[in-house]
């Protein structure tokens, strides 16, 4: 049942507000400029608000890394479930990797941060495993699956970090390695 004075829905909108900051700060500034004061700043809430939606700043870097995630996840489900599954993986791939240059930097520094810590361990593993479900969804060949595996992870890097890359020569590697 909606809540009729809209105080559930204006406190979604304030954690997006806040989860949307932390990955500006962190695309712009790095990890290690997130503090609440950055956050509340880059949002325009008080500071108090962070720590009202979040408990630590952790719990607030997780939920962007879990963000990130989810949202990756889903664009490469969808493209692989498109009438041109290879070319649409391509693009959501360099798409992804282009969003914004901020953008894109927070989610290589989430997905780097996740690779030192052991709590994040669990979200690498899902990452993982839905990468490799994607690929799968392109060859059944195991050998194709772990290079299409390989092949979007790097080239996502490449987009994310370089000019030059582009869906065409994406596409053309995974028909290659699908072939």
């Amino acid at each position: 049942m909606p809540e009729v004075d809209g105080r559930r829905r204006r406190g979604q909108e304030r954690r997006r507000a806040l989860l949307d900051a932390a990955l500006a700060v962190i695309g712009r500034d790095g990890l290690a400029a997130v503090s609440q004061r950055s956050v509340a700043a880059e949002a325009g809430v008080p500071p108090s608000a962070v720590y009202y939606y979040f408990a630590t700043l952790d719990d607030l870097v997780d939920a962007a890394l879990v963000e990130v995630n989810d949202r990756c996840i889903t664009e490469l489900r969808d493209a692989a479930t498109a009438a041109d599954p290879v070319r649409a993986v391509a693009a959501a791939t360099v798409d992804a990797g282009r969003r914004t240059r901020g953008e894109a930097l927070a989610e290589l520094e989430l997905w780097l941060l996740a690779a030192r810590t052991p709590r994040h361990a669990p979200e690498l593993q899902r990452w993982d495993a839905e990468l490799e479900a994607v690929a799968a969804a392109l060859t059944d060949d195991p050998v194709a699956v772990d290079a299409v595996t390989a092949a979007l992870t790097g080239y996502y890097w490449q987009a994310a970090t370089g000019d030059g890359y582009d869906v065409d020569r994406l596409e053309a590697i995974l028909r290659r390695l699908t072939r």
